[in-house]
């Protein structure tokens, strides 16, 4: 399996980036492997910024110093530093108290994917034509659309809820009340693609982000991701958020495959 990888980022409206991310396809120990980062920051640009790049700068350190681990151990001592980076922040640099940051980190070896996230940033799988949510939503939108579903709430109280956005759980001073950590042994298969991505991508509908990668299925990642960007800036949001895109794309190896 080879993966063509690429991320990039929008600021939106907002007058500050709090996003955050970073790619590692050569350092990691399998060559045919990659791990990706990408937080989500909270708290201004003194805060936000500041928390997004502490966390994945701790979490890629940690990961890439691993030794004699699982993938999974190494994702759960990786998040266990990241969010100590937080707190040392706060303790020792006089960093807002109230910053903070989501996380979402993805390890792929071979064709099995392993995970870790916190918070409402995604990852997505992308294959032939659907799109499936891999990792668990930590905010208040995924409780309300359960509300919905069993008819305790309509759909219209569910999506304009004022605390829908609300999280349930981030990476701050305090202790981390909800995790994701998972392996999906085998997942990927050639022409499978992997969507990271910021909640200033949920401008998009799911159906409307399988929409730009079926169009696109077979250019590099880096036009997929540019794409998806541009989707969100035409869709001319109020107030849009921060938003940023990593797309993994699975090639085969195979000759005839090349240029897919």
């Amino acid at each position: 399996m080879e993966l063509d990888i690429h991320g990039d980022a929008i600021q939106g409206s907002r007058d500050y980036q709090e996003d955050y991310f970073e790619i590692c396809a050569e350092a990691v120990e399998n060559p045919g492997g990659c791990l990706v980062v990408l937080c989500d920051g909270m708290g201004g640009h003194s805060g936000g910024a500041l928390a997004s790049q502490s966390a994945t700068t701790a979490f890629i350190n940690n990961f890439l110093a691993a030794e004699g681990l699982s993938p999974e151990q190494a994702l759960s001592e990786s998040l266990t530093a990241a969010h100590h980076s937080i707190k040392c922040q706060v303790a020792d640099s006089g960093a807002p108290a109230d910053m903070g940051t989501t996380l979402v980190a993805v390890y792929v070896s071979g064709s099995d994917v392993h995970w870790v996230s916190v918070g409402d940033s995604h990852l997505y799988l992308y294959r032939k034509g659907e799109i499936e949510k891999l990792n668990q939503d930590h905010s208040m939108a995924s409780v309300l659309d359960e509300l919905a579903e069993i008819g305790r709430i309509s759909d219209d109280e569910a999506k304009s809820d004022p605390q829908r956005n609300a999280l349930r759980s981030c990476l701050s001073v305090d202790e981390i009340s909800l995790v994701d950590l998972q392996v999906s042994e085998g997942l990927l298969t050639a022409g499978d693609k992997l969507i990271l991505a910021s909640d200033g991508l949920d401008t998009l509908d799911q159906t409307d982000v399988a929409k730009v990668v079926a169009k696109l299925k077979k250019k590099p990642a880096r036009v997929i991701a540019a794409k998806l960007l541009e989707a969100v800036q035409k869709a001319n949001k109020p107030n849009q958020d921060n938003t940023t895109a990593v797309v993994i794309s699975a090639k085969s190896k195979s000759w005839f495959s090349m240029g897919t």
